[in-house]
């Protein structure tokens, strides 16, 4: 997220927030609040909740660390979701994404008026090999 312009000064109070305290320090009176998202989930997210607090990875667990995020989310006893990704697409790659592309799809859903494949299909690149994608795009 470094990379995104005028984070993370630019982006507090606006929806996001970066702590370097870990989540049960940060959260200790909201935990009931919080969603983890992780590839792992069984639980699909249909529609964000305003009321809840999502943390995006931070865990790389594709390779080395496999599960550790849903791991994790379960020894803290928070709740897990991921984005519906193969109720609205067919990769033919890994449906483990970036934490970039993972904010990225958040807020291009709403920009989307709430169209989870519009919003994946402009913000996953065209090396995730997606069923149906227009060439060149």
């Amino acid at each position: 997220l470094e990379k995104v312009d005028g984070f993370p000064e630019g982006w507090v109070g606006r929806g996001f927030d970066c702590h370097k305290e870990s989540l049960e320090e940060v959260y200790k009176e909201n935990r009931d609040k919080l969603v983890y998202l992780t590839s792992d989930s069984n639980n699909v997210l249909e529609k964000p909740d305003n009321d809840k607090i999502y943390i995006i990875g931070g865990i790389v667990d594709r390779n080395r660390l496999k599960r550790a995020t849903i791991d994790r989310a379960e020894t803290l006893g928070i709740q897990t979701a991921k984005l519906p990704i193969s109720e609205h697409l067919k990769l033919f790659s890994t449906k483990v994404l970036t934490c970039n592309h993972v904010f990225d799809i958040l807020l291009r859903y709403r920009d989307c008026g709430e169209d989870w494949k519009k919003a994946m299909l402009e913000v996953l690149p065209q090396r995730k090999e997606i069923e149906g994608r227009e060439k060149n795009k």
